[in-house]
């Protein structure tokens, strides 16, 4: 039996409504480890804060979100933490959802199995 890498994938969400345009990327395939520590931070009123950050830090990988005179916002923690509740809500769940391999609620893309960043954004490699 030949050995299987096991893919490392990325999601493109793309948000909707107010935020219409801002593309974020993010890990798609992350360990149940991670997963769970994320669920289980988010879960938490007195965790929460590092719910953000860890996504920030461990998940997400770019977007195309700019603050005030057009300078982008960072894609870490700090950058998480920078944005309205309502946006970062947004992100953490759709991630989520599509993480927990429920797509209902997600945008199209999503809904279509278009998750691969190479598909529509050029993937970078490590």
């Amino acid at each position: 039996m030949g050995n299987f890498k096991i893919p490392n994938r990325e999601i493109v969400i793309m948000l909707e409504g107010d935020f219409a345009g801002a593309e974020i990327v993010c890990k798609q395939d992350v360990s149940i480890g991670t997963f769970l520590e994320m669920q289980k931070l988010s879960g938490n009123d007195d965790t929460i804060v590092e719910s953000y950050k860890k996504f920030g830090n461990d998940i997400l990988l770019r977007w195309n979100l700019v603050g005030d005179k057009e300078k982008p916002i960072k894609a870490d923690s700090d950058g998480m933490l920078s944005l309205s509740p309502d946006i970062a809500i947004s992100i953490l769940t759709k991630w989520t959802e599509h993480a927990a391999g429920n797509q209902s609620g997600s945008s199209p893309e999503l809904q279509n199995g278009n998750t691969l960043a190479e598909e529509s954004i050029p993937a970078e490699t490590k």
